[in-house]
């Protein structure tokens, strides 16, 4: 007999993003001992990361249809529910808490993974109205902590996100041979999906201010399009703006990670946050870090520590403190290593899996042995 509890985790899709990643790379640390678990996504042509569950021997089902929610959707999601019998289902993002809140007689586990403010209106409103119907909420960071600080059944948890990245891989060859560039280019590299708030516009603006006086440098920005043509629009205005070829779109990549450890030098140009994943693996792999002072960045980057930070929405501060890190090896040393002995000694994703079991435990009235 089968005496494991039984966790459903629901997130609206299993494309490559920060929230998705911490699902598909935690499940190495899932304790499956103690829990059975099942993951369920809504959006079928977000699926990059079921494979990787899958060969973990994690069960997933697709609840959307063809165009992803369409009325059937709670329907699919009851059958799922009724088939498995979760004793606890684990939402990540609005749309799945919703939906979890509203057609699940059980418990309910909720993430929030950003700032409740940066939703859209009729999205943050709907999260606000059903959060009392959470059996615990849990923020990834002080700040989105402090963003549902008034929302109903509180008082809410705070797990900072974690990362578990491997280092001293030597993939400078590939991918500088992929991109065209010689040994002594710099290279600065961004990961982030194009969606509003990403800062994408002020990465454009920085580039151009920052090739005009380092001429010997090239960004990399790697993330998927939110709506079709986004990407195409920043490469038009790279092109207008006399800096295509020196800033390259690279679009949605499974091997982002690659870029990253190549990198001289990671950028975040955020408007919000929560805490960002990639700013994470960025640090765990020694890399400098130069990003906006947004949401709970702040707590990981701490300027000339483990990082440096800027203002939102300042192109030219943003271009001034990435000239100032390429000119400077010994600075950057310096920061990428305290960066990734914090996150070594805070941010291990198995840690972030315990903590959450135990809240898993907490609801379902578990004594941890």
């Amino acid at each position: 007999m089968d005496d494991r509890r039984r966790v459903l985790v629901l997130v609206k899709g299993l494309g490559i993003g920060g929230a998705e990643r911490l699902i598909s790379s935690g499940s190495a640390y899932w304790d499956t001992d103690r829990f059975d678990y099942h993951v369920a996504y809504v959006l079928p042509w977000k699926d990059a990361l079921v494979p990787e569950l899958e060969r973990r021997g994690i069960p997933v089902t697709c609840i959307g249809g063809n165009r992803g929610f369409d009325p059937l959707v709670p329907l699919r999601w009851r059958s799922l529910v009724k088939r498995f019998r979760p004793d606890l289902v684990h939402a990540h993002l609005p749309t799945a808490g919703i939906l979890a809140r509203l057609f699940t007689r059980g418990p309910v586990v909720y993430t929030e993974h950003n700032i409740a403010s940066s939703y859209k209106t009729i999205t943050r409103l709907a999260n606000r109205l059903t959060y009392g119907m959470n059996a615990v909420a849990v923020a990834v960071s002080d700040a989105v902590l402090e963003s549902i600080a008034d929302f109903p059944g509180g008082p809410h948890r705070m797990i900072e996100n974690g990362v578990a990245v491997e280092g001293g891989t030597d993939r400078q060859v590939p991918v500088r041979e992929e991109l065209d560039i010689e040994d002594s280019t710099a290279l600065v590299v961004h990961v982030g999906n194009i969606r509003p708030h990403k800062g994408h516009a002020t990465l454009l603006a920085a580039a151009e201010l920052l090739f005009a006086d380092h001429h010997d440098v090239v960004v990399v920005s790697i993330g998927g399009e939110k709506f079709p043509g986004d990407r195409d629009r920043l490469e038009t205005e790279a092109r207008q703006r006399g800096i295509d070829g020196r800033i390259r779109f690279l679009g949605s990549r499974a091997d982002a990670l690659d870029f990253v450890a190549a990198a001289d030098l990671f950028v975040n140009p955020a408007d919000v946050e929560g805490l960002p994943v990639a700013i994470l693996e960025a640090m765990a792999l020694g890399k400098p870090v130069v990003a906006t002072a947004v949401g709970g960045v702040p707590s990981v980057v701490i300027d000339g520590e483990t990082g440096r930070l800027v203002p939102p929405k300042d192109p030219a501060a943003l271009a001034k403190t990435i000239g100032e890190l390429l000119d400077d090896p010994a600075l950057r040393q310096r920061l990428g290593g305290a960066a990734r002995e914090l996150i070594e000694r805070r941010y291990s994703l198995a840690r972030m899996v315990e903590r959450y079991e135990n809240v898993y435990d907490e609801v379902l009235g578990a004594v941890r042995r």
